[in-house]
């Protein structure tokens, strides 16, 4: 299971709008928006069931990416 961080989302980013997007990447088992801090930047943990090489492409692919009105980036949390 693979954890990635997303940044920089609009403020009306819901957990099921993240989900639908990355669900093209592979399968979405979690998202979580935290809204604690500046509840008009959301961050979302995502959990995906998907191989490193996967991660790895999706963060590179994401980060720094205009989704909507903002600029999102992306991180791969190791653990």
């Amino acid at each position: 299971m693979k954890k990635i961080i997303l940044i920089g989302l609009r403020e009306t980013a819901t957990e099921a709008d993240i989900c639908s997007w990355l669900s093209g990447f592979g399968t979405v088992s979690n998202v979580e928006l935290v809204r604690d801090g500046d509840v008009t930047a959301p961050v979302a943990v995502i959990e995906m069931d998907i191989s490193d090489g996967l991660a790895l492409n999706i963060v590179s692919r994401i980060s720094r990416y205009w989704h909507g009105e903002s600029l999102v980036s992306a991180y791969l949390l190791r653990h």
